[in-house]
């Protein structure tokens, strides 16, 4: 096995690993995965503060054809298309960095290669995530397990969307975060929680809403969006064009929401032009209308592979037919997208449960782990405890601590 090292803390340390993971695939094939551990920058003394970002830092395995320094040249060229730049200050923030920590039981000793790489020795986490993976550490090195810890375990997949209700009256969590500075500590809490994206509302959708005003939505949104310009995993889930225009103008947006699929054709070619992604719900059981829905986006701009499909569970459906489109999603898959599945604390969950829609977060991540190999993103109220039980579940099935 050849085992890769990926660390990121400049710009949105996510999507970078993700997007280094797919460049390298051409010529290395990944065949396991580690946690991903969120550490503190190694930064030598005096280094400008601006430098101290903590990293996502994780390492795959797998095989590949090319010789160690073939590898290597191929490594660096990613990381150069990618935005680094050999120009800069070794120590500097990055927005990616992929090295060769282990070539089988090759040892190689050169001014530009050092395998084993040379830290091994001096990064815990590395033979943390090494030890991950079943790696043997090199006699000599030992892992203090009873001291090591990292700021926070995270796993790459599954992706979870967190939900930020800047409502009075939404289904679950109405009036938590309509203040904007719980609204904005939320979103930091959820950030750091490993959410890839959060879904920012503030228009409820639950049973028997009352529609407010495209006016009164942006009055709700304004205070906190005016704090969100260097936020780099925002959802907006709206269905009004003058909502979106608005957002857009006060901070960046990777998703649009759009639970009505009533957008005007202009708002879909601006958010076409944009390279932003839009959901896309469905309404009712007819999975055919994905198929329509999908030839009217591309006739405007979209492409197939910024168009996420929302089975929209709880969306006129009764409970049974939710819990049905649940069991059956690889029809939605057909289509070709990328698949958001939003079940948490919905109202489907009462055919087998008692518990309030507050109190429904069990159940939620039960559902969660029964989807996660046929969706793409969880859309989920508690990223919290979702990404605590699935780093405890990679470490038991995949972690080898000998």
């Amino acid at each position: 096995m050849v085992y890769l090292a990926l660390g990121s803390n400049l710009g949105d340390r996510w999507e970078n690993i993700e997007t280094a993971i797919s460049r390298i695939s051409p010529f290395f094939g990944v065949k396991i995965s580690s946690l991903v551990l969120e550490t503190a920058a190694i930064l030598p003394f005096g280094a400008p503060s601006h430098w101290n970002l903590p990293y996502l830092n994780m390492m795959v395995a797998g095989n590949t054809s090319q010789n160690p320094a073939e590898l290597l040249s191929s490594l660096k060229k990613v990381e150069m298309e990618m935005g680094r730049s050999p120009e800069d200050p070794f120590w500097s923030p990055r927005i990616i960095d992929i090295d060769i920590v282990a070539y089988h039981d090759l040892v190689v000793q050169d001014p530009e290669l050092s395998i084993p790489h040379k830290e091994i020795e001096n990064r815990d986490f590395w033979q943390y995530l090494l030890m991950n993976l079943g790696y043997k550490i090199p006699p000599g090195i030992r892992l203090d397990m009873e001291k090591f810890s990292a700021l926070n375990y995270f796993v790459l997949n599954p992706k979870f969307v967190g939900i930020v209700n800047v409502t009075p009256d939404s289904f679950s969590d109405g009036g938590k975060f309509f203040n904007p500075k719980n609204a904005l500590a939320r979103l930091e809490s959820l950030r750091q929680s490993g959410a890839r994206l959060i879904d920012l509302g503030a228009q409820s959708t639950r049973p028997n809403y009352v529609e407010i005003s495209p006016e009164e939505e942006i009055a709700r949104l304004s205070p906190v969006l005016e704090h969100c310009g260097q936020m780099n995993c925002l959802s907006l889930d709206s269905y009004f064009d003058e909502v979106i225009e608005y957002a857009l103008k006060k901070c960046p947006l990777k998703w649009i929401n759009d639970q009505n699929s009533r957008l005007s054709c202009e708002t879909i070619k601006l958010i076409a032009n944009r390279g932003i992604k839009l959901v896309v719900m469905l309404h009712g059981t007819d999975v055919s209308w994905f198929g329509r829905r999908l030839e009217c986006l591309e006739n405007l701009g979209m492409i197939r592979e910024n168009i996420i499909l929302d089975p929209g569970i709880g969306f006129q459906k009764t409970k049974l037919q939710s819990l049905e489109i649940t069991k059956n999603l690889k029809r939605i898959k057909e289509f070709g997208c990328e698949i958001l599945y939003a079940h948490s604390r919905k109202s489907f969950i009462s055919l087998f449960s008692n518990a309030v829609a507050a109190g429904r977060d069990a159940e939620t991540l039960a559902i969660s782990e029964f989807v996660r190999h046929s969706v793409d993103y969880l859309r989920v109220h508690n990223v919290e405890d979702h990404m605590r039980f699935f780093v405890a579940k990679h470490q038991l099935e995949n972690g080898v601590f000998a």
